[in-house]
């Protein structure tokens, strides 16, 4: 049940880096593309920083998986 709940979370977070990065690559409005940017790196930042993945790891232990 947790590797479902890890997966599901990882193509979550996929699936926004991927809208992300397609707006900030192919639309051609400047300040959309701006944004865009500015929420890919609040997104990669708060998937992969030391945040996140304490969250996540307190929560393993919480479940018992650690």
């Amino acid at each position: 049940m947790v590797l479902w709940l890890i997966g599901g979370y990882a193509t979550l977070v996929a699936v926004w880096i991927s809208c992300a990065v397609y707006v900030a690559l192919f639309v051609r409005d400047k300040q959309r593309r701006a944004d865009a940017y500015r929420v890919l790196k609040l997104i990669i930042g708060t998937a992969t920083g030391t945040g996140g993945l304490v969250a996540a790891l307190v929560r393993l232990h919480e479940t018992g998986v650690l």
